[in-house]
């Protein structure tokens, strides 16, 4: 029931959250469900003094189940004329109403308590809405009440604030469910109750309650179905869930969602559920939902603990071949473990990194023989060319023994004129001929054969520069594989790590998954044990056949 007031008391979810929100809670009998929409935008209109075409850009909204009217407004002064309305003309009846403007979106309530009922409101405002306090917007009192409720920008209430000068606890603002004491409804406050002539008790619900009533009065709370009056102290349920509260468990539950059917293993569906179940018949399911009731109140005692019956160690032995709850419902169910698919998916992905490191090490050693090899070609081509050149240059030429020379006769005086002179010279044709040299012609270059060595040996030397070079190129070039090779290996890893990390987040809630299918495990089992101990349901029906 409660769920069901709540839901019906929420308001569109299309109405614009940055526009300005105002209440208007009329009073005196006024019964808006049983209205015209547009007789009661008419009246809102012609109370504020908001122009006909202006008003088209609001949006008026009738909560019928707490019996109050929603404006949404962008324009500030607009809704400073809706917030001013005092009073609602409907039906030749001036109806009395009470207008304000609620919290804008992006805010929370948090409430303190203990704060002296002489406070006024601006020694509220003074104490708290400052600089010692920079979330804080407003402060209000609760009627007559010491606690004050505090709204704060952003979606967090602090654990404690500053009052003036002294530290006060701060905890989350929590409303009341809305209850109507004049004729016991839930989903309005008396304020705005649609039916003020009804009378009723508010502690059991009877209707014209008399003067002696008090004494067979039985409370019944309508909110936890306690044996209090409803919403009273004690209650369970009295406190609406905030705001806040919802959408976290809204964000929780979309982030729960978010992880692909992969990446959590499927429970049984209930079609195999239903479909197993069904092979027993409908007259035996029935015998067992009523003994499942029954044995789920005779399972509890009066403290509210589990008795001693329904106490079972899943953890013991079990005789033969008697087998648990969820092998009843899916015999694979005990030979599934909700990590095999997680761990799984990380040992493939973290063999799929390794391999890939592999092959990078592969590479680098087919880079590293490419390089021995060109290294020693690189050697055997200096080897050749030093080799060549070793054959090419011939030995430096030894210089002719000096031989005294004769003294000259006389004819060779007379010859003297021609400069020459007879030196013995050895060759290899004949070394014992002597050869003529003209001594004119001893100031001579040396011979051509000389200089062909000389460019020869320039073009060895600029051959091996050349190859020089290239050897440093290929080092180079080697050098910077090598990098690129390791940055690589480098980024490999870091991947790895990377995914390690993903991988043991995602492990995470898998833990609480499974701690979750082994606590209903455990109930199953425990509701078997009950059924068989009670007799409802033989011992065979859970063991299996031979």
């Amino acid at each position: 029931m409660v769920a069901r007031i709540t839901k019906a008391s929420r308001m569109p979810l299309n109405l614009p959250r940055e526009e300005q929100k105002i209440v208007i809670r009329p009073r005196r009998g006024l019964f808006l469900a049983k209205l015209e929409a547009d007789i009661v935008m008419s009246a809102v209109i012609t109370a504020a003094n908001v122009p006909k075409t202006t008003a088209k850009a609001d949006t008026i909204c009738i909560n019928p189940t707490q019996n109050i009217i929603v404006i949404s407004t962008p324009d500030e002064e607009r809704a400073r004329y809706y917030a001013s309305v005092r009073s609602l003309y409907i039906g030749g009846r001036s109806y009395e109403t009470h207008a304000y403007c609620t919290a804008p979106h992006g805010t929370v309530k948090g409430v303190i308590r203990g704060i002296a009922v002489e406070n006024t409101a601006e020694d509220l405002h003074e104490n708290i809405v400052n600089q010692a306090n920079p979330q804080a917007l407003e402060a209000h009192r609760i009627g007559n009440t010491t606690s004050i409720v505090i709204l704060f920008a952003g979606t967090k209430v602090p654990n404690y604030i500053k009052y003036g000068s002294i530290i006060v606890k701060c905890g989350l603002y929590r409303q009341h469910h809305n209850l109507c004491k004049t004729c016991g409804k839930i989903g309005h406050r008396a304020d705005v109750c649609p039916t003020p002539e009804t009378k009723i008790c508010f502690a059991c619900g009877a209707p014209n309650p008399t003067a002696d009533h008090a004494a067979r009065c039985k409370p019944r709370c309508k909110l936890c179905n306690g044996a209090h009056a409803t919403g009273t102290e004690g209650c369970t349920n009295k406190y609406e869930a905030p705001f806040v509260v919802t959408q976290r468990r809204w964000e929780r539950r979309n982030a729960a969602s978010a992880f692909s059917s992969q990446d959590f293993p499927q429970l049984p569906s209930q079609q195999q559920n239903e479909a197993h179940l069904s092979k027993r018949g409908r007259s035996r399911s029935r015998k067992r939902d009523k003994s499942r009731r029954q044995s789920a109140s005779r399972g509890r005692s009066t403290d509210g603990k589990r008795s001693e019956n329904m106490n079972y160690n899943r953890n013991q032995q079990r005789p033969g071949n008697v087998i648990n709850g969820a092998q009843a419902i899916n015999p694979q169910a005990a030979n599934r473990n909700p990590l095999n698919h997680v761990a799984e998916a990380k040992d493939n992905t973290i063999q799929s990194l390794r391999n890939e490191n592999e092959q990078l090490k592969q590479c680098i050693a087919e880079q590293r023989a490419q390089m021995q090899e060109m290294n020693a070609k690189l050697n055997q081509l200096i080897n050749a060319q030093q080799q060549q050149q070793r054959q090419v240059t011939p030995p430096p030429p030894q210089s002719p023994p000096q031989s005294q020379p004769r003294p000259p006769t006389p004819k060779e005086n007379n010859t003297n004129s021609a400069m020459e002179v007879q030196v013995p010279v050895t060759t290899e044709a004949n070394s014992a001929e002597p050869e003529t040299i003209d001594v004119a012609r001893t100031s001579e270059p040396a011979p051509k054969k000389r200089a062909l060595e000389y460019a020869r040996e320039r073009r060895v030397n600029a051959r091996l520069d050349s190859l020089e070079e290239r050897q440093d190129r290929l080092e180079q070039t080697m050098k910077a594989n090598y990098e690129t090779l390791s940055q690589g290996i480098k980024a490999t890893n870091d991947r790895l790590d990377a995914t390690n990390a993903r991988l043991d987040t995602l492990v995470t809630p898998v833990h609480g998954m499974q701690s979750t299918v082994q606590g209903i495990q455990t109930k199953l089992d425990a509701l078997i044990h009950a059924l068989t101990a009670s007799g409802l349901i033989p011992q065979q029906a859970f063991t299996q056949p031979q």
